[in-house]
């Protein structure tokens, strides 16, 4: 699997491209988690060019999930292809996330995030 990873607007915008191997999970952590590992982080996930969902992605999926909820995050899945978005509306344990059907909706009902300064 490919992790093409940009910053837009304050947004993590991570984009999976081909198969995750049976090993995936170990090279996700290794390759997201520096960008990841940011309070408050607002991650979009864009799947595009995701051509399966097995039990590889989805735990590349949960690994991402589980970092951005440790930082107090947001995280959204956008661009699905229809026959992955219907594996999602069907398995429950699928319901944590957050579907958009493209990158402009997702971030734009994605609200900025101010800092707070402390003195």
């Amino acid at each position: 699997m490919r992790y093409r990873i940009t910053k837009f607007r304050g947004r993590l915008i991570i984009e999976l491209n081909g198969r995750a191997q049976s090993d995936e999970s170990a090279r996700a952590r290794w390759v997201l988690s520096p960008f990841l590992r940011r309070p408050g982080v607002k991650a979009i996930l864009h799947l595009a060019e995701l051509r399966k969902i097995g039990i590889p992605e989805i735990e590349v999926l949960e690994i991402i999930r589980q970092e951005v909820e440790a930082q107090r995050g947001t995280l959204r899945l956008c661009a699905l292809r229809d026959d992955i978005r219907a594996k999602f509306d069907r398995h429950l344990f699928l319901h944590v996330y957050e579907l958009y059907d493209d990158l402009e909706s997702s971030l734009s009902e994605m609200p900025d995030q101010h800092l707070k300064m402390s003195a």
